[in-house]
């Protein structure tokens, strides 16, 4: 007797998931996208015979391909039939393969999608579809970088190379989100060594596999374990690596844990600064980039402080000569403790999925949008200024959790519960990207701001240094009203806020 092959339904939300007799889910898909992009997708699903997907047919806009057939399979219509298709023909996965497409119609295959409770995938990056390397591998659940409105800003590469090709580089938090990726994206300006510094040994080690699988660069990368707190430690690297750049992206970021330690917050994110400063000045520098976020402004919370006065050391030590300047950051997607991990991973196991308050919203940025504007705000920088990428309107933490459920397939609310914690200790409801006080101007860069900080006065180093000097003889709310006063006193920008702990 031959073998069967047998074929039942499994009802799954609205759509139905076909299942074999050998227990194989398969998922039925369309691809959006009916050019060399989307054949080379379907090829590499229909290599992987083993997996879930059974491609249906395409989705394109292109009229002259409507009814025609790629592979044997039928090219359906465009964005108006992607319902009518969900429908017909029970789909439960677009895969958006297309090398030029827009956030915007991203954002509407999406809306329908999410109307008919269908997941999308999509295949991330347009310059592996363009040179032909497509993977199987790469087919990636949409995620909110994928859905932010704004287009992201192309690197002016010329003058990046200028100020960095065949210079020493220092990279404090080599082993962090941010410091990584700076790490990496240096390696294409021909430095002509990285020195990543970090406190994280397993951080640094794993970079340096992913440097060696990834990059083939021939700079030289040389990790150094250590404590930017150390200033004796950090003269012997200044006396045996340091000559040119500092990007400085070490720095304790977790709000809520930061308002149970403000004294060691302040001695890290602060005095670590001043450090680095003091001695990036001594070593005659070229220039100094920091690393500072949208919640420096107006600080509520101790981390926001700690910032706010990083940025005021580093306009104060632009004025003793040593050319600097500070890159304000909003939420960065995927970095190290991002809401966006956090709410996939509470997807990913049923939920609920944990929100603050439902007013609560922040601003949001891609890695590849935050090294970006470090590096171009590095080309210029001076006067200790500080730097902001246009990040357009604020997310609603709600509306992005809403999002993300709808495009795992779930509905929110029902499949998926969302459950109201309340605020936690630092946090504000919404944050802002610039004083009301300052000058904001554009910057020659597109969609890259710049923020003329208040005059620091001559004093305010030796401020901070008083407040070092009694850290441990004084309690946490003395060092918290201590941060509060310099930083009204010394920039002419009240704090707006009550003391948090």
């Amino acid at each position: 007797m031959g073998a069967y092959f047998f074929i039942y339904f499994i009802k799954s939300s609205d759509n139905v998931i076909e299942q074999t007799s050998g227990g194989m889910l398969m998922r039925r898909v369309m691809i959006y996208g009916a050019g060399e992009a989307g054949r080379m997708v379907l090829t590499e699903i229909r290599r992987h015979r083993e997996d879930e997907f059974q491609v249906i047919g395409f989705f394109d806009d292109d009229p002259s391909k409507k009814g025609k057939r790629i592979d044997g399979l039928e090219v359906f219509g465009g964005m108006d039939k992607i319902r009518e298709l969900i429908k017909r023909y029970r789909i439960n996965e677009v895969i958006i393969s297309m090398p030029s497409i827009s956030k915007k119609v991203i954002k509407e295959i999406v809306a329908h999608c999410k109307a008919e409770r269908v997941s999308v995938l999509i295949v991330p990056s347009t310059m592996e579809i363009i040179r032909g390397t497509v993977r199987y591998d790469q087919i990636k659940k949409l995620d909110l970088s994928d859905l932010l409105e704004r287009e992201e800003i192309s690197l002016n590469k010329e003058r990046i190379m200028n100020y960095i090709e065949g210079k020493k580089i220092l990279v404090t938090g080599a082993a962090g989100s941010i410091g990584s990726e700076i790490v990496k994206r240096l390696l294409d300006f021909n430095p002509a060594e990285v020195i990543a510094l970090d406190i994280n040994e397993s951080g640094l080690f794993y970079l340096l596999q992913d440097i060696g699988f990834n990059s083939p660069s021939s700079t030289k990368v040389i990790p150094v374990i250590g404590d930017i707190k150390d200033r004796v430690f950090l003269e012997g690297i200044f006396e045996n690596y340091i000559q040119d750049i500092v990007f400085h992206a070490a720095a304790y970021k977790h709000v809520p844990l930061m308002e149970v330690s403000p004294r060691i917050a302040f001695i890290n994110n602060v005095i670590g600064t001043l450090n680095l400063l003091e001695v990036s000045l001594k070593a005659g520098l070229e220039r100094f980039i920091g690393i500072s976020t949208d919640k420096a402004v107006y600080p509520l919370s101790v981390m926001g402080k700690t910032k706010r006065l990083t940025e005021l050391l580093i306009k104060a030590f632009s004025k003793k000569g040593l050319m600097g300047c500070s890159v304000r950051f909003g939420n960065v997607l995927g970095s190290n403790g991002s809401v966006v991990n956090i709410f996939n991973d509470q997807i990913k196991h049923g939920g609920p999925v944990t929100i603050t308050s439902p007013e609560m919203e922040r601003f949001f940025m891609t890695v590849n949008e935050a090294v970006n504007l470090v590096m171009e705000a590095g080309s210029i920088a001076q006067n200790g200024d500080v730097y902001v990428l246009d990040m357009g309107k604020p997310i609603k933490i709600k509306d992005l959790a809403e999002t993300l459920i709808a495009l795992s397939g779930y509905i929110p609310g029902v499949d998926i519960k969302l459950e109201y914690t309340g605020i936690r200790l630092g946090e504000r409801i919404k944050e802002k990207l610039f004083h009301e006080e300052s000058l904001v101007e554009k910057s020659e860069f597109e969609g890259i701001y710049v923020e003329k900080n208040s005059m620091v006065e001559s004093d305010f180093i030796d401020k901070v240094k008083m407040l070092y000097d009694k850290i441990y003889i004084v309690n946490e709310n003395e060092i918290i009203n201590s941060m509060n006063n310099l930083i009204s006193l010394y920039s002419n920008i009240p704090v707006k806020c009550e003391v948090t702990v």
